[in-house]
């Protein structure tokens, strides 16, 4: 911080030292870009409260979130399209009379009988709105925060990978696997 840096990364914050760094470089004007581990968006502010960071430090310090997943791509080369069953459907949040194509992992020479290649991110990304300082300085609970989130435009992990889905990029299994909301 000596130095005067524009942009500060951090590599993982794990402890509450490295968090009270994090946010008092933020508050002093850098930009501060750092890892945490959590299952979304939301449960990334009430991790640093857990760590001991003052609720309203934090809504004065963050201006965005993303939590991020990677699931398998489709082989383009074998996957195979199929209509969705009630199960999928459900899994994909549609109308149980929804007409949908999704495709399964099949396997060939180019996916070594895997079905799948290569990998792609799902993404949640919360911008941190006037509202959601204002949730987060009053403690607010994660199911608050994804709420005020979800009004505010977010998609959650579920909603992005269910577009890979319906666009042949992945399949049902992959979307649930890292995807925790319902």
């Amino acid at each position: 911080l000596r130095q005067d840096p524009d942009i500060i990364m951090i590599g993982e914050i794990r402890d509450q030292e490295t968090a009270s760094i994090a946010v008092q470089a933020s508050i002093t004007g850098h930009l501060v870009v750092s890892t945490l581990h959590t299952n979304s968006a939301a449960s990334t502010i009430t991790r640093l409260v857990d760590m001991g960071i003052e609720p309203y430090l934090i809504a004065d310090s963050t201006v965005g979130v993303i939590a991020q997943r990677l699931v398998r791509r489709l082989c383009p080369d074998c996957k195979r399209a199929k209509k969705a069953d009630a199960e999928d459907l459900e899994m994909l949040m549609r109308k149980p009379e929804e007409d949908l194509t999704i495709y399964e992992p099949c396997g060939c020479a180019k996916c070594d009988g895997t079905g799948f290649r290569g990998r792609i991110g799902v993404y949640e990304i919360m911008e941190v709105t006037p509202q959601l300082k204002h949730i987060i300085s009053k403690g607010g609970e994660v199911e608050a925060i994804k709420a005020q989130a979800l009004k505010d435009g977010m998609h959650t992990l579920r909603m992005s990978a269910t577009e890979l889905v319906l666009d042949g990029t992945t399949s049902v299994q992959e979307m649930m696997r890292v995807s925790f909301d319902l």
